[in-house]
C-alpha cells in the first residue's frame, strides 16, 4: 500500500511539473545592466544590456535603446524592439545619467523594487556624462553586468566606498533625518570604468557630491572601513633632509561613535572616529618609532580638518548623510525630528576625535 502511494505521488509530481512554462536561457535576453537618461522632450531614455555567448565562448554585450514618458512605458518599448523575451532576472547594476539623477532618481527604484525578479541587493549608481554611453562599453571578459558590479564590490570592500545597493538607498530616502546616497563612475575608456565620487541626494535629487580624493573621509563618517588603504604625506619635516614622504597605511579597521549633546547651547555632536592600521610602505630613509607618531598625528589631523569641513558642508546644504537625526529620531524618547531638521542641526556644533593608531610597522619596520 504504501508503495503505491508513493508512485501515485510521483505520477502527480510529473503531471503537475508539465503545466509549467519552461523557460529556456538560449532563448532569452537576460538584462545584467540597465541606463536611464534624460532623453529628448524631457522623455526617460532607457537602455538594457544583455550579454550573448559567442560559440568561442566569448561574450558580446548587446544593448537596445528606447524613449518613453514612464520607466513602465520605457519597458514595454524595449520588449517590442527584442527578437527574444526581455527579462530583468539577472540584473546587477543600474546605471543613471548625471543629468537625469539631478532632476530625481525615486521613480526608477521605486519600478526596480516592485519587480519581484531583480534582488535588493543590485548596485545602484550614478555616472558622469550618460548611461547610455556607459553601457556601450566591453568591459572585462565576463559582460558588462559582472565588471561593473565586481568593480562596486572592491571598491566597497577594499577602498574608500561606502556600502550601498538599491535596498539602502530607499532604506535612507524613506528615513527621517537620513540622507541618500550614490557610487559615481566614470568612462575611462571604451573598457574601463572607474569610481570616481559619492553623489548626494536631497529628497531623490543629487545636489552634490563627494570628489575622489575626500571619499576615505566621508566612508568613515558615515561606514565603517574593514579593509581598507590609506596614504599619508607628510611635508616638511623636521630635519629638512626627507621633504614630501610617504607612508601607505594598510589593512585599515575603522568604526564611528556618534555622541549627541542636546543640554548644550547650541547642540553639540561628538563624533569619535577609531581607526587602527598598517604601514606597508615607507619612503623615508628610516620607520622609526617616531614617525610612526607623526604619521598617527597626522592622519588624525587630516581626519579632523577633512571631517569638519565636510559637515559644515552638509549643514548648508540641508543634508545628514551621517544620520545623526535619524539615530536621535530611533534613540531618544519624544525626539521631534522637524525641530532637529529645521532649527537645532543648521547650528550644530561638531566635535570631530579621532583616535589612530599603527598597529604594526609591517614590512618595512
Amino acid at each position: 500500500m504504501k508503495k503505491r502511494s508513493l508512485i501515485g505521488i510521483a505520477l502527480i509530481s510529473m503531471l503537475l511539473s508539465g503545466c509549467v512554462e519552461r523557460e529556456i536561457l538560449d532563448d532569452l535576453y537576460i538584462e545584467t545592466v540597465k541606463g536611464y537618461d534624460v532623453g529628448d522632450n524631457s522623455k526617460i531614455r532607457g537602455t538594457a544590456m544583455f550579454p550573448i555567448y559567442q560559440p568561442d565562448k566569448t561574450i558580446e554585450n548587446m544593448t537596445l535603446s528606447a524613449e518613453a514618458s514612464s520607466t513602465r512605458e520605457v519597458l514595454e518599448k524595449l520588449s517590442r524592439m527584442s527578437q527574444q523575451p526581455l527579462v530583468r532576472g539577472g540584473l546587477d547594476a543600474v546605471v543613471i545619467g548625471e543629468e537625469f539623477a539631478k532632476k530625481g532618481v525615486i521613480d526608477v527604484a521605486d519600478s526596480l523594487q516592485r519587480d519581484a525578479s531583480i534582488g535588493a541587493r543590485v548596485y545602484l549608481m550614478v555616472t558622469e556624462g550618460t548611461a547610455q554611453e556607459v553601457l556601450k562599453g566591453q568591459y572585462g571578459i565576463r559582460g558588462n553586468g559582472m565588471y561593473i558590479s565586481n568593480l562596486l564590490k572592491q571598491n566597497i570592500t577594499r577602498r574608500e566606498l561606502p556600502e550601498t545597493n538599491l535596498h539602502m538607498f530607499l532604506f535612507d530616502y524613506y528615513q527621517e533625518g537620513q540622507t541618500p546616497y550614490l557610487p559615481i563612475i566614470r568612462k575611462v575608456s571604451d573598457n574601463t570604468l572607474q569610481v570616481v565620487g559619492v553623489a548626494l541626494f536631497k529628497d531623490d535629487k543629487m545636489i552634490d557630491s563627494i570628489p575622489a580624493d575626500d571619499m576615505f573621509f566621508f566612508k568613515v563618517l558615515v561606514d565603517r572601513v574593514s579593509e581598507g588603504s590609506h596614504v599619508v604625506k607628510l611635508h616638511e619635516e623636521e630635519d629638512g633632509n626627507e621633504p614630501n614622504i610617504e607612508a601607505s597605511v594598510t589593512s585599515l579597521k575603522s568604526k564611528h561613535d556618534i555622541e549627541v549633546a542636546h543640554e548644550k547651547q547650541p547642540v553639540e555632536v561628538t563624533i569619535t572616529i577609531t581607526i587602527r592600521g598598517i604601514i606597508k610602505e615607507f619612503t623615508g630613509k628610516k620607520l622609526t618609532s617616531g614617525r610612526i607618531t607623526q604619521i598617527e598625528e597626522h592622519m588624525k589631523k587630516d581626519i579632523e580638518e577633512k571631517s569638519l569641513k565636510m559637515l559644515k558642508q552638509f549643514q548648508k546644504d540641508g543634508l545628514d548623510p551621517v544620520g545623526i537625526g535619524q539615530s536621535q529620531k530611533h534613540g531618544v524618547k519624544g525626539f521631534d525630528i522637524k525641530e532637529w531638521e529645521k532649527e537645532l542641526y543648521p547650528n550644530v556644533k561638531f566635535i570631530i576625535k579621532p583616535d589612530v593608531r599603527i598597529v604594526e610597522g609591517g614590512t618595512v619596520e
